[in-house]
């Protein structure tokens, strides 16, 4: 399934999530900001400025600390945003599916879900913050970013 078409109701034309994801991290924001703001943006999902807010210091795999790339937590963000749960005795399956599926198609494409490992080579060379390094995350941020609408919106994980 494709994004929702927000233009069919504002008059302007699709957006592609993807592309509109990568913009964002072109543009400044984090991998796992891009992907919930690009959701947001294109109506896939309502992301409260609160969680957009939250999903900062996800950057660079935990704050620059090389873990987790956040084109994989903000995905999982999102998932908790359209099927978590609030109270301890609703269904948590659902959403521990997609979590998976989330890491799972990271991991198939990229070997690890640590950024520190997709981006090494540009670590070890000292130059972490080139444009060259950007437009290969940026890449990465696109990938996830339509991914994680195909996940979010599947009927089953």
């Amino acid at each position: 399934m494709e994004s929702k078409d927000a233009g069919a109701l504002t008059g302007e034309p699709f957006q592609d999530v993807g592309t509109v994801a990568r913009e964002h991290y072109l543009n400044g924001f984090g991998c796992a900001e891009s992907i919930l703001h690009a959701l947001n943006d294109t109506g896939t999902l309502d992301v409260p400025d609160i969680v957009l807010k939250a999903s900062t210091g996800f950057g660079t795999g935990f704050g620059g600390k090389g873990s987790t790339c956040g084109a994989v937590t903000g995905p999982i963000m999102a998932v908790g945003i359209k099927y978590g749960r609030l109270k301890p005795d609703e269904d948590s399956d659902n959403a521990y599916k997609r979590t998976k599926k989330i890491a799972d198609t990271y991991e198939q494409k990229y070997k690890t879900t640590d950024c520190a490992c997709v981006t090494k080579v540009w670590r070890d060379r000292g130059k972490f913050t080139t444009p060259e390094r950007r437009k290969f995350c940026g890449a990465i941020v696109r990938y996830m970013a339509r991914e994680t609408e195909k996940i979010l919106s599947k009927d089953e994980a």
